[in-house]
């Protein structure tokens, strides 16, 4: 299959071998790259800002010989998103020396970040309705004249049920939200997908809206009731 027939969370901190052909050349600078070193393991991560890469573990001339490197501390390399989408990829049951390389890695890039907020990375019920390069971009939909329009928002956190996001760009027609403006969604399901629908969106919200959105996270936090589902107390 080709990465881009995966879904995002198949692969995301996950193990992943690419066909990554004359990709591995750009790995010379800091490994010897043999000319028959087509494939790479690799893992994901998102950067700073929201780009999907992939760390590059080790290398190796076929699917099934791709250690080369694996003992390296440090990573290989990175691939853009781009770089490798179209590319025909397996996914890979790790062993321990994958493990011990890969963890301190994505550790460090997850680090800053709040708990709830790394957790909708890993949930698969976004993935259809993710950015392919930047997956904290997932479309809402915000009811607009009595029909729902999904814009792009960027995931910020989770409040109680809903899943916080900002919208992403400014609107091409006035609906009276704004670029960076929080949207308060919840999922829903469709036609067997799940998708987001804004139940508070933007920053002039009534004094009703506003408390009747906190009454509803304070409630819900009372019972254990988050976007991620029930959350089990000591």
């Amino acid at each position: 299959m080709r990465l881009e027939e995966y879904r995002f969370t198949d692969y995301y901190h996950q193990f992943i071998t690419i066909e990554a052909d004359e990709l591995t050349d750009q790995l010379k600078d800091t490994f010897d790259v043999h000319d028959d070193d087509c494939y790479a393991l690799c893992s994901s991560y998102c950067a700073r800002d929201g780009l999907l890469e992939f760390n590059v573990l080790s290398i190796g001339p076929d699917w099934s010989t791709c250690t080369r490197g694996l003992e390296n501390k440090e990573m290989l390399g990175y691939f853009t998103i781009d770089q490798v989408f179209e590319k025909e990829a397996r996914i890979v049951d790790p062993d321990f020396q994958m493990i011990a390389k890969n963890a301190p890695f994505l550790g460090e890039m997850d680090s800053g970040f709040d708990e709830d907020f790394l957790k909708t990375r890993l949930d698969p019920r976004l993935d259809l309705l993710r950015d392919a390069a930047y997956p904290d971009i997932v479309l809402a939909g915000i009811l607009i004249d009595q029909t729902i329009q999904e814009f792009d928002v960027r995931i910020i956190g989770v409040k109680g049920p809903f899943l916080v996001t900002s919208m992403e760009d400014e609107p091409e027609t006035d609906i009276g939200i704004h670029m960076d403006e929080p949207l308060y969604t919840l999922p829903y399901i469709y036609d067997g997908e799940c998708h987001l629908y804004a139940m508070y969106a933007g920053d002039n919200l009534s004094s009703d809206e506003i408390q009747e959105r906190d009454r509803l996270i304070n409630e819900m936090n009372r019972y254990g009731i988050t976007f991620h589902g029930i959350r089990l107390r000591n």
